[in-house]
This record gives structure tokens, sequence and C-alpha cells, in this order.
């Protein structure tokens, strides 16, 4: 409303000046028109009377002057008619009082008009020269070259009424015209602008509010009909930028949950923060923010797809806590990744050997004591600066980049790679992932020696539990190093992974820790034990889970140690629980667990010759051992041969008594 006011107010005042000035130019002209007008009839009616003078004054009537200007001056529009002398005294007047007196307006203006002139807007007074003739040599001195000045006043004031009444008409229509312009054009603003403006404000403001469903819908042809459907073409446009910025933001939100910690997401969640605004601006103007939204959000996938690289690779590095396989699958997944046909990771460590793990695609990972000497050049630059290099840029050396690898701020390592697969030098962004990835490998690479040392220590208190418990009991010396090993290679021989053999080893070195809450006596007499005393050996399992209960990362070492004496048919103890029940690692201790105790002796009886033993596992397979455990243990033996047992201890008597079936 504000904005058509304005229009019209301004249309309206353009009109006004235009009228008011075209109305003044008219009167102007008119008013001219009338005053020459007058002057001419001043210039006739003063030469007429010249002349009736002039004929009276031949004939010798000179008295009929008076009379003459008395006749004449009866017209309304001769204000004044008289004849002056040069010095203004009134000769002769139509009104005869003023006769003798002095002239005004000839003292005023007389001496110096040559041509009629109007005073006041009220009068147009004309001076006409009645020259001294033969004539009138009778009544003038010869000599005198004037004999008078006929002063006439003509009046002006009924052309001025004239004037003003048609001021006040043409004022009038002026009102008039612009009361119906400005009506017009009320009416032609508010179809054919205003309305069209309201319902695309009022569009504008629902998408402000968040409705990207509306539209405009105007039903014209013309220039405001154009503007609306270019506006509802960029809404449908911008709302698809929106969707996909939304789904960007999602996507790039999830990712920001999994790698908090990093400062790299936070610079690219900036980034991201990103607003479409102006939506009243021109289409060109849009069209250019599309662009560089565009031109972000794709910078911005070719990121996320980076970070999604280098978090899964962050992921699988902390799931690997042996440093010589890590450090094959670093070098390994970093040549893959960045493309490069050689490359190696070197440590030299002063609480670890120097090792370098050479990678070459299509040949696989070579292990190396002490640094390469085809990779010692470009570490001892890295070892001398520090920092990132990238080298190839120049001639006659290969596209290679390498990065430090740091622990306490100092370089105990670098990993390197050269020679792209597509032969393009090595970017600096590829240095930068290359250097965030090695700062993963780093932390995965402590993680990994720290794990040694603790896996040391560990194994340093469980031998010493094991030592105290061979102590106790003379008969099972070396029984847990033998379940151990022969668990292990089992493990191996089935295919279970890092986690589940680590378990497996614990679970074998400990399996009879319970034993250690049992009498020597029980464990070592000869004669067949009571039931009280048996019960007590069949608690060992109970009692070995509760020594390791307050072990929170020994949880399934306790299951399988409390399961080893389960039977796959569920007749075992302590539970009573069968097949699938049992943990795996369980029913492989079952097995080693039975199979040493038969091959060596015990205080109750001698060892069983090799065959019988293998007999026996068939002959419980199904029963109290697992079928395909059974089956896998005599399948590695028979692989593995003889020497595998005598190296594990069973002795030179088992070589000779006994052969592999």
């Amino acid at each position: 409303m504000v904005l058509k006011t304005k229009i019209i107010a301004i249309i309206v005042l353009v009109v006004l000046v235009t009228l008011s000035l075209t109305t003044i130019i008219i009167l102007n002209v008119q008013q001219k028109k009338l005053i020459l007008s007058t002057f001419d009839d001043a210039k006739m009616l003063s030469g007429i009377v010249e002349r009736s003078i002039d004929e009276a004054m031949r004939n010798g009537k000179s008295r009929e002057v008076q009379k003459i200007l008395e006749n004449l001056g009866q017209s309304k529009e001769l204000v004044t008619l008289r004849i002056v002398s040069v010095a203004g005294e009134v000769l002769k007047s139509k009104t005869p009082k003023e006769i003798g007196s002095k002239s005004r307006e000839f003292l005023n203006f007389g001496r110096k008009k040559g041509s009629p002139f109007l005073i006041n807007n009220k009068r147009v007074i004309n001076y006409t020269v009645i020259r001294n003739r033969k004539a009138c040599y009778g009544c003038h001195d010869s000599k005198v070259e004037i004999n008078g000045i006929i002063e006439m006043g003509v009046d002006f004031s009924r052309h001025r009424a004239a004037i003003l009444s048609m001021k006040r008409f043409l004022f009038l229509v002026n009102i008039i015209g612009v009361i119906c312009i400005a009506a017009v054009l009320s009416i032609l603003l508010t179809n054919f602008v205003i309305k069209p403006m309201n319902i695309l404000l009022r569009t504008i403001r629902e998408v402000d509010g968040g409705n990207w469903d509306a539209r405009v819908y105007l039903d014209s042809n013309d220039e405001m009909g154009a503007i609306g459907s270019s506006f509802n073409k960029m809404i449908t446009h911008i709302k698809s930028l929106y969707d996909k910025n939304i789904k960007k933001q999602r996507e790039l939100s999830r990712v920001k949950a999994e790698l908090e910690h990093k400062k790299r997401l936070e610079e690219l969640n900036s980034q991201l923060q990103y607003k479409i605004k102006e939506v009243e601006t021109a289409n060109k103007a849009i069209m250019s923010l599309s662009r560089e939204i565009k031109n972000k959000n794709v910078k911005l996938t070719n990121m996320v797809d980076r970070l999604k690289t280098i978090n899964e690779v962050g992921r699988v590095l902390s799931t690997i806590i042996d440093s010589d396989e890590l450090m094959r699958l670093i070098i390994k997944t970093t040549a893959e990744m960045l493309d490069a046909e050689r490359g190696a990771i070197y440590l030299n460590d002063e609480n670890e050997s120097s090792l370098t793990i050479k990678y070459l695609k299509g040949a696989g990972i070579e292990r190396n004591e002490g640094i390469a000497v085809d990779f010692k050049a470009i570490y001892s630059e890295v070892l001398q600066k520090g920092r990132p290099l990238l080298k190839g840029n120049g001639s006659g050396y290969p596209s290679a980049m390498a990065v430090p690898l740091k622990m306490k701020a100092r370089v105990i390592g670098a990993i390197i790679l050269e020679n792209k697969a597509d032969g393009h030098h090595f970017s600096d962004d590829e240095l930068e992932i290359l250097s965030t990835l090695s700062n993963q490998a780093m932390v995965a690479i402590e993680n990994a020696w720290l794990y040694d040392r603790v896996k040391n220590n560990y194994f340093a208190t469980i031998q010493a539990l094991v030592n105290a418990l061979e102590a106790n009991d003379l008969y099972t010396k070396g029984h847990s190093e033998r379940v151990k090993t022969l668990a292990i290679e089992l493990g191996k021989h089935i295919g279970l992974d890092f986690k589940e053999l680590e378990i497996l080893e614990h679970a074998a070195i400990l399996h009879d820790i319970g034993k250690i809450g049992i009498d020597s006596i029980i464990l070592n007499k000869e004669d067949k034990l009571t039931s009280t005393e048996y019960s007590l050996v069949k608690a060992h399992p109970l009692i070995g889970e509760e020594i390791l209960g307050p072990v929170d990362e020994l949880d399934d070492v306790r299951t399988t140690i409390m399961q080893h004496h389960e039977r796959y048919d569920g007749r075992g103890y302590p539970y009573g629980l069968a097949g699938e029940e049992l943990f795996l690692k369980a029913r492989i201790l079952s097995v080693i667990d039975t199979f040493d105790a038969m091959l060596t002796d015990r205080p109750y009886r001698k060892a069983f010759p090799y065959p019988r033993v293998l007999e026996e596992l068939r002959l419980n397979a199904g029963t109290q051992f697992d079928p395909f455990v059974v089956d896998s243990f005599i399948e590695m033996l028979q692989i593995k041969g003889e020497q595998f047992l005598v190296d594990v201890g069973y002795g030179f008597t088992f070589s000779h008594d006994n052969s592999v079936n």
C-alpha cells in the first residue's frame, strides 16, 4: 500500500506540475495578448482623437476640442482622456474639473514613454504628441513645435477579471484532472501491479517461513506474470539445492560423530555452514550462488570420501595389535590408497629392533632388518629435516613423498612412497593424507608396542602361577605349556582369528589354575579318589573362574576355563552344557587336555600308547568331544608328523613306542 501511494503521489505531482506550468504559460501568453490588444486599441483611439482634434483645428473650431474629449470620454473603457502641455498641465479633459491641474501620470511616466504602457495591471496609458502645423498658427505661436500631448488611459481591469476567471477555471480543471488520473492510476496499479506484488510477497514470506512448496500463481502474460514464473523456477531450483545441502549436512554430521576428536573435521564442518539468502535477488545472482554451492559440495564430497577412507584405515589399524602384522598392513594400505608402485615403512626405536617393511606393487611385502639401502637417502633427509617431504617435480628424480613417524617429538622412523602408478607426481593433498595416516599409524604402533609389553608382563605373571601349580602337582609339570602349544596350533589350523587365538592361549595356560586350591595330597594320590576327593577335583574349573574373576579383561578366558571339562553330549561338569552352548575354544581345550592326559603318566596310571590315544579320541567324538574338533586335531597331527609331538615335549620314548596313524 505504501508503494502504491508513493507511485500515485509521484505521478500526480508530475502531472500537477506539468498542468500548472502549462496553465501559467497559457495565462501569461493570453495576458500578453490582451495587453498588446489593449495597447493597439489605445493607439487607435489616440489616433481617432488626434484626427478629430486636427479636423476641428483646421476648420477653426478650436472650442469644439473640449466637446470632442467629453463625447469620446463617455466610453467606460476610457478612464482618462486629456490634452496636457509639455510641462504636464492639463489643457483639455473629458472631466473639466481636471483642467489646469497637473497630470501625475505624465509627470511620472509620460516624459519617458514613447509607446503604451500598463500601470498597476489596471490601466493602459498612451501618449500622442500634437505637432504645431500651419493650420494651427492662428491660435498657436508658430515657433512652438508641440501644441500638446494627448493622454489616454484605457481600462484594463475587465481583462484582468477575465484572466482571473480563466485561472480559476483552469485550476478547477487541473484539480479534477489530477483526481481522475489518481483514481485511474490507483485502479491500474492495484489490478496490474499491487495485487501481483502482494501475491509475490506473500509467497516469499511463506518460503521464508519454511514452506518450499509455495508458488506464485498469476493469470497474466505481462512482465508480472514473467516475474512470477521466474520466481517459481528459482524456488524450485533453490529447494533442490536445499535438499541436497540437507542430505550433505546429515552425512557430514554422521562423519563428525565418528571423528569428533579430529580438528580437520571441524574445519570441514565450518565450511559446510553456509546459507541461501536474498531470495528476492536477480536470477543471475541466484545462479552464481548455485554454482558456488555445487563447487563446495563437490569439494566437500571429496573431503568426506577421504575422511571416510582415513577413518576406515584408522579403525582397521586399531584392531591390529601384532606390531609386525601392523607394519605390513600400514605400508600396504597407504601404498594402495595413494596408488604408489613401491613403498617402505622403517622403524628404529631404542626399545625396539630396527626394521624395514617394503612393499612392491604386484610382488607383495618384504621384511628387512635395519634400513633398506634403496630408501636410505630419502629417509636420511626426513630424519634430518623432521618434516614431510615431496619429491619428483624436477627431472632425474622419481616421484616420491615421505613423512616422519614421531613418538614424543622424536623421529623414530618414516613412511616412504615412490612412483605413482598413473605416471603423475604426488600432490600436496596426497602428502597431507599420508601425514594424517602416519599419525594414525604411529598411534596404532605405540598401542601394539604397549600391548606387547603388557602381554609380556601378563604372561610372566601367568607363568609364575603355572610354575606354582606345577610345583604343587609333580605329574602335571609341563602340562599347561604342552596344552598351550597344541591348542594354538589347532586353533590356527581351524582358522581362528588373532583375538580368539589369544583367548585360547591364555585359557590353555590357566585351565588348571583352580587346582591351586586343592590339596597336593589329593592331586598326587595314586589310589582311587573318594567321592569327596573327586568332587573337590571337579571343582577346580569353578575355583579357576573365581581366581580370575577380578580381571574383567579375562571374561572369555574364564568362560573357556570353566567349560573345558564339559562334554559335547551335556554330561560333563560343572553345569552340564552341551553342543553349541559350549565355546569352540572350550571344545578345543577339552580335546587337547584329554589328549595330553592320556599321553603322559599320572599318579594312578601310566601313559597310553599313541595309537590308543587317537582311537579314544575317535571313539568319544560326538559324546565327550566335538567331532569337528577331533577330526581337525587328528588331521593337523597327520600333517605335522611325529617330530612335531616330540618337539612339543612328549619325549624320546614316545617317538619309538608309537607311530602316527
